[in-house]
């Protein structure tokens, strides 16, 4: 039964790590951890937008945000994570950010539970649909900002810049 147990667990290792999933976004929910995959994503693209749009949308002091990233190490999607929990239990950023890093290897899903957070309820649901909308928003300044350079790039090339001279 045990080497039931552990070929199962690797599979379910080898089926994660083969779609590109990080193991520390299991939550136990496919949809949250892949869109915490991509908020991942963009926020390495802008990193200093993705903590004002979480100060923003927790009501946490950047500072904080910036600190709790840097001394635990958190990625965009731990720290949303982080951020999102700590927002739910009313309790400081960094004391759920050492709370993961203590329990490296579970998952934010454990460690939602372990907080009071319980899967299928409303502050989870809460934490998925906060999850999605940072997504579409960090997606969409990224678009404003590429189509913002689209017509800066072609404002100068219409004003003779990169024309050749006959």
């Amino acid at each position: 039964m045990k080497k039931l147990l552990a070929a199962l667990v690797g599979l379910v290792f080898v089926v994660g790590f083969a779609y590109g999933m990080d193991p520390s976004f299991a939550t136990g929910d496919r949809k949250l951890d892949s869109t915490l995959e991509q908020l991942n994503i963009a926020a390495s693209a802008d990193p200093d937008g993705f903590v004002r749009r979480l100060s923003s949308m927790h009501n946490f002091p950047e500072q904080e945000l910036r600190q709790a990233r840097d001394t635990y190490g958190l990625g965009g999607a731990d720290l949303f994570m982080a951020t999102g929990l700590a927002r739910e239990i009313h309790r400081p950023v960094h004391s759920v950010a050492e709370e993961f890093k203590q329990n490296q290897g579970k998952g934010w899903g454990v460690i939602a539970q372990d907080l009071g957070i319980k899967p299928g309820s409303t502050e989870f649901h809460q934490l998925k649909r906060d999850a999605r909308g940072s997504l579409d928003y960090m997606e969409s300044m990224a678009k404003s900002k590429q189509k913002h350079e689209q017509r800066t790039k072609k404002a100068a090339q219409g004003k003779g810049h990169g024309k050749s001279q006959s």
